[in-house]
């Protein structure tokens, strides 16, 4: 019998084939379509955005991009799936402010853990809430409508799309910090509570300016401040929170892409630069931002630095305002 040597580059050559094959994090990925999971119903304005990147995503890497809406419990259901799911690259949550940051504060116990079950991938968008009222409310300003609930103590009520939502936590600040007994009203969902205070059903919410933007451009809603920084560009007549001498309701909400934990470092940083190059594409950053939004492509590190900063101001504006969920 005769043995042949194997030459040495040979040999490095196929070790290297076999490590490549098994490696998860390989230029082969991704090798099947990717799921991301939207944690709250369709036609909502997350998820128009959601399927719109993974659309351009799908057309760059060459897989289709399913998106699944599992909406409940303040978007905690959807960020359950991902968080038990293979952390493989193949499952995604379009996650944001709600199931992320005021969940964890408002929710006695949870299925998944914010701080350590993910990885964050990019923030891609920064919104807007703004407080509107019905016209049929005869208010002009966040001064008349303290002094009016102030004069009718639990007759004003108050639409949010959800206990233990930021809609929630918001106007249950504002009772707190303005000494008023407004009555909170929960909905299903935004559109449905957004329609009762249009139809004056209900007397205000802060909503989302991508979705009632349309309404306050046109009349039929009134709005009486924003919970931003700044203000907004399309309301530049509108103060902020903190103008008004509110500060504690300045909270923007935001949006982006996380990976159950442990996805290999490759995978984040692959879908990263998707994710980010699909939402600086000039035709998604222009549709947000006629929609009164703003794009974000962040890293995975800023994106996992905002998040904890964000968890620990809702663990502390929780507290202040007793709101608590079991």
């Amino acid at each position: 019998m005769v043995i042949r040597m194997v030459p040495a580059f040979i040999l490095y050559a196929v070790l290297a084939s076999v490590t490549h094959a098994a490696d998860p994090s390989a230029p082969q990925y991704p090798g099947k379509p990717l799921r991301v999971i939207v944690p709250f119903a369709a036609g909502t304005a997350w998820d128009v955005r959601v399927r719109q990147l993974a659309d351009t995503v799908s057309k760059s890497v060459g897989q289709p991009v399913v998106v699944e809406n599992r909406p409940g419990a303040g978007g905690t259901l959807g960020a359950q799936v991902v968080a038990k799911s293979p952390a493989d690259g193949y499952t995604i949550l379009a996650g944001g402010i709600a199931e992320l940051a005021v969940a964890p504060a408002v929710y006695a116990t949870l299925s998944y853990d914010p701080r350590h079950d993910f990885a964050p991938i990019t923030q891609v968008v920064f919104g807007s809430m703004i407080l509107v009222v019905a016209p049929s409310l005869e208010v002009k300003s966040i001064e008349e409508l303290v002094t009016l609930a102030k004069r009718q103590p639990g007759q004003l009520t108050a639409a949010s799309y959800g206990n233990g939502t930021l809609s929630h936590l918001l106007i249950t600040e504002l009772g707190r910090t303005t000494g008023t007994n407004i009555v909170h009203v929960p909905y299903k969902s935004a559109p449905e509570a957004l329609t009762d205070v249009v139809a004056g059903r209900v007397s205000m919410m802060f909503d989302f300016y991508t979705t009632s933007g349309q309404f306050i451009q046109t009349g039929k809603l009134r709005p009486l401040l924003v919970a931003t920084a700044r203000r907004h560009r399309a309301l530049p007549d509108t103060p902020t929170a903190s103008e008004v001498g509110l500060p504690t309701l300045t909270h923007q909400p935001w949006g982006g892409f996380l990976a159950p934990a442990g996805t290999p470092k490759p995978i984040i940083e692959r879908l990263n630069r998707e994710f980010v190059k699909a939402a600086l594409a000039p035709s998604f950053k222009q549709s947000v931002e006629a929609a009164g939004a703003d794009v974000v492509g962040s890293t995975p590190d800023e994106f996992a630095a905002l998040i904890r900063k964000e968890q620990d101001d809702f663990v502390r504006l929780a507290k202040e305002s007793g709101v608590k969920l079991e």
